[in-house]
């Protein structure tokens, strides 16, 4: 499944507790990861994509390749393939103290017309991804560089971040809370019932601003 465009301009206008609350309603759990460790380098707008997924593992679990030709590289394979809408997801060792993302892959897939990274690590050259207005969710910074001391292993597999797995096609919403992976089959029902409770939200706040009371309130919509 493709996430249309109609489809990621609805999710973007709601925002990352509401959709926690809505997939909880519908029984979906571990779908969720908090913006503790893992946050937004700059933006605290939402992103919304397909996940794009990639596994970096320590040296020594799996060697690069010896080939100098960049067509072999699996890593070089996993950016080229990065597609329009996309969203990079880049799991890894939970230890791993190099930099394992910069501006200069930012802007490769960025050009490739990927929506946002999430980054299981830490990143280098925040302050150029920045100015790039490219976002990217990550662990802190480190301007130690991976190269020799982690490799890449693989790309569009299943992968767990922080718990919590992805899958290939996943539509992964993040902003400044938390990022939510959703099943692209549930994107539709996520969205509708999503715009119901937003305008609850926004009717609450308007009777509240207006001077009703929070009995008034509760009393009305049963929320708060």
């Amino acid at each position: 499944m493709t996430l249309t465009s109609d489809q990621r301009e609805r999710l973007k206008r709601l925002h990352s507790a509401l959709i926690n609350d809505i997939t909880d309603e519908m029984g979906i759990d571990d779908n969720i990861i908090p913006c503790r460790r893992i946050r937004s380098l700059w933006s605290r707008e939402p992103a919304v994509g397909m996940a794009h997924t990639s596994q970096r593992v320590e040296i020594g679990y799996e060697e690069e390749s010896d080939s100098d030709d960049p067509r072999d590289s699996d890593f070089f394979q996993y950016l080229e393939a990065t597609d329009e809408g996309d969203f990079v997801v880049m799991a890894a060792p939970r230890d791993t103290t190099a930099g394992l993302w910069g501006e200069l892959l930012s802007t490769i897939v960025q050009e490739n017309g990927a929506t946002g990274a999430l980054i299981d690590g830490s990143t280098r050259d925040a302050r150029l991804i920045e100015e790039h207005a490219f976002p990217v969710w990550s662990a802190g910074f480190s301007s130690i560089e991976s190269f020799g001391r982690v490799s890449f292993r693989e790309w569009d597999v299943p992968v767990k971040v922080r718990g919590v797995t992805i899958n290939p096609g996943d539509v992964v919403f993040a902003d400044y809370e938390s990022i939510s992976i959703i099943d692209p089959d549930d994107v539709d029902e996520v969205i509708e019932r999503g715009e119901e409770e937003l305008e609850v939200e926004n009717n609450v706040r308007a009777d509240i601003r207006n001077g009703d009371s929070v009995f008034e309130v509760w009393d009305r919509y049963k929320t708060l």
